[in-house]
């Protein structure tokens, strides 16, 4: 276990002090600039540094000639000129030359995860008869600005330190937190916002908000995750719930998904100046191949979680959340929720303190809250904490109109510790959303009741299962889960909830 570090600066100071990097440029990237502009636009996609330089100057004037600002840089070609765009790339460093041995080769990575995933989204997106497609490539592609920058920053010291924690993209949520206080998404979600990317952008890098509220931002957040697990190939555990939900957005069978999965991972393999690394698995149609990255690398594992990290419970920010709720004091949550989105409704802000108690200060590594919809009947997801990118949280939807064990529970206000050998006794009336989240876990489940009706329910657990839940610690998850209750209810009662 490693223990929490002391988060001296808040996601607000992060976004002042990386507002000055300067991302450098991709070795071996050549441009034409006598090129038809979208043929030049295909070039500068090769480099997601220089698409994210050329977003953020052009859009710092871009209100003045385009509403909405810029999207893709065959509009950025187009108002700004290859001669612009020659300037910006002259101005930035060669990528080998400013960073160490280390951190140049993290940084590739990540730019090699960052065409990828905005190969496979702009498929989608003209599968989905998108408009736009190579807006959803772009956000796709910015969706690792922070990543990217954090590489560059100070030497690459936080990413070092999250990777040396958990080398795996998809494994690291916990030891972004214990580094930074927050996640990257978080600050992938600030950066957007601040630097005025494209707002699909930060849509898709909110790490609270399970509905992607787009089919458009849904294939960001997919391509994004499948950028993270590709490195693991096919037989990774959670690839087959992200290959269940791209079918179920492309309406493929998951044959179809697979081969076309392949084909974006081709079209990066075509942009990249070098031979693919982090998504090789799925160019591989012989499993018996050796990877060809033999240099040794701490980043990268072959098939299995590397490394890990388990939140240590933080007793003095549980009791701070539960005086804040107790005193009816939400301005720093209120602050918080407004980075993420720009009007919280008063009972999200609630909410999502008593789901940052349960994360923050208990070490409950995997929250969700789901909401009761208007019609009484459906359960869904609506914020998660620590589970950003997993399919079977995001797609959470329970019918408790059937008779099943969410339907008891939900009938009263009632909270319910179930360990794996007591889930096997009612696994018979467990819902299958339920199931495909617990997987053979010890978690907690609360349903949530406002004026005597029910109004939604909070599920955690711990991400390893051998970080085992205890009673002093059901306890506390009951009691502030109870306090949220009644918080929510004076909010409805003053009609801040609609």
């Amino acid at each position: 276990m490693y223990p929490t570090q002391q988060h001296t600066r808040r996601l607000g100071d992060w976004v002042s002090l990386l507002s000055e990097t300067q991302l450098p440029r991709m070795p071996n990237h050549s441009l034409d600039y006598d090129l038809a502009p979208r043929d030049l636009a295909t070039q500068v996609y090769g480099d997601p540094a220089l698409v994210l330089n050329v977003i953020r100057a052009l859009n710092a004037i871009a209100p003045r000639h385009f509403e909405g600002g810029i999207h893709s840089m065959e509009d950025a070609i187009l108002l700004r000129g290859s001669g612009g765009l020659e300037k910006i790339r002259n101005a930035m460093p060669d990528a080998q030359a400013q960073l160490s041995a280390a951190n140049y080769r993290g940084y590739l990575f990540t730019c090699e995860r960052a065409i990828h995933a905005a190969c496979q989204a702009r498929r989608w997106a003209w599968l989905l008869a998108d408009l736009l497609p190579n807006e959803v490539f772009t956000a796709a592609m910015l969706r690792h600005t922070a990543e990217l920058v954090m590489w560059v920053h100070d030497h690459g010291a936080v990413m070092r330190t999250i990777h040396e924690m958990a080398p795996e993209p998809a494994y690291a949520a916990e030891a972004e937190y214990v580094t930074l206080g927050f996640s990257l998404g978080e600050l992938n979600q600030a950066l957007a916002r601040n630097w005025k990317l494209p707002g699909l952008v930060a849509e898709s890098s909110d790490s609270f908000a399970t509905d992607m509220g787009s089919p458009r931002s849904w294939a960001v957040g997919l391509a994004y995750r499948l950028a993270a697990l590709a490195r693991q190939g096919w037989e990774h555990p959670e690839m087959g719930p992200l290959l269940e939900a791209l079918g179920e957005l492309l309406e493929f069978d998951e044959a179809a998904t697979r081969e076309e999965i392949v084909r974006g991972a081709h079209d990066a393999a075509e942009l990249l100046p070098w031979k693919p690394v982090t998504f090789a698995p799925l160019l591989n149609t012989d499993p018996d191949t050796e990877s060809t990255d033999e240099a040794a690398n701490p980043y990268l594992s072959h098939g299995e979680a590397k490394g890990g990290v388990c939140l240590a419970p933080r007793p003095r920010v549980f009791t701070r959340i539960r005086k804040e709720l107790e005193q009816r004091n939400y301005e720093r949550a209120a602050e918080q929720s407004r980075l993420r989105s720009t009007n919280p409704r008063a009972c999200d802000v609630i909410v999502n303190l008593v789901l940052s108690g349960l994360y923050d200060g208990l070490a409950l590594s995997r929250v969700l809250y789901a909401e009761l919809h208007p019609d009484g009947e459906t359960l869904r997801a609506r914020f998660a904490l620590g589970a950003a990118g997993d399919p079977q949280f995001h797609r959470f939807r329970v019918d408790i109109a059937r008779p099943s064990l969410i339907q008891e529970l939900m009938a009263k206000p009632a909270a319910v510790w179930l360990t794996p050998r007591r889930y096997e006794r009612i696994r018979g009336r467990a819902p299958v959303a339920l199931h495909n989240i617990a997987a053979e876990r010890s978690f907690f489940i609360a349903s949530l009741y406002v004026d005597s009706q029910p109004w939604g329910l909070f599920y955690a657990d711990r991400r390893r299962v051998d970080n085992e839940l205890d009673e002093a610690t059901f306890k506390s998850f009951r009691q502030l889960c109870a306090l949220g209750s009644l918080r929510l209810k004076e909010q409805v009662k003053a009609r801040k909830c609609d």
